[in-house]
């Protein structure tokens, strides 16, 4: 006895064409959220040692849980860093504790702004940066002279030149500074691009 098999139903040449060719939808990759990652430097008083400097500082900073390093390189800073990027914090606080031989660093998260002397706050759009960063940090770059690097005396050239501009073609039109001034601001903008996705401020918003 032979068992009867379903009808093939035959599908429409133009509509299995018109299937592929159609293109695949590729998801656009996610933007990654932009955070602070604020670096301090504090030097010890009165010829404390970092491990009789670091009790005060610890209890100030009890609240956040931070990552204790002693003398890391950067791999074990930017892991600290990562995990807790995990969280996507608004900014990620590394603070270096030092008495000019040895260095101690404290890395927490922190929803609001913690005060500090002074800083050094990069704005990072991309987390790739993170790693130069944290290279710049450790080679101990910013406890150095101060120097300027060449994207920066552009930046400073470029934020002089419509003033310099309107005083050497003798203009007194405020509009025509305003329009110097935008131009000034929108090539200094696409410098900053340049930096390797981050902003460097000596302030925090």
């Amino acid at each position: 006895m032979s068992i009867a098999t379903p009808p093939t139903i035959p599908i429409p040449r133009k509509r299995w064409e018109k299937v592929l060719k159609e293109p695949t939808k590729r998801k656009k990759p996610k933007k990654e959220k932009e955070f602070r990652l604020v670096y301090v430097r504090i030097e010890t008083k009165d010829g404390k040692t970092v491990g009789e400097s670091a009790k005060e500082l610890e209890i100030r900073f009890k609240e956040f849980s931070p990552a204790r390093l002693i003398e890391p390189d950067e791999t074990n800073l930017l892991l600290a860093v990562e995990k807790f990027l995990k969280d996507n914090p608004p900014r990620i606080y590394v603070v270096e504790l030092t008495d000019g031989i040895s260095r101690w660093f404290y890395v927490f998260p922190s929803a609001e702004k913690i005060k500090f002397e002074k800083k050094r706050v990069f704005v990072v759009k991309k987390k790739d940066a993170v790693k130069e960063i944290l290279e710049r940090i450790v080679s101990g770059e910013f406890s150095k002279k101060f120097k300027l690097d060449f994207l920066t005396i552009l930046q400073i050239l470029i934020g002089f030149a419509p003033f310099v501009i309107t005083y050497i073609t003798g203009e007194k039109s405020f509009q025509n500074l305003f329009n110097y001034l935008l131009w000034a601001v929108a090539i200094i903008s696409a410098i900053q691009g340049i930096k390797k996705g981050y902003k460097e401020k000596s302030w925090e918003e």
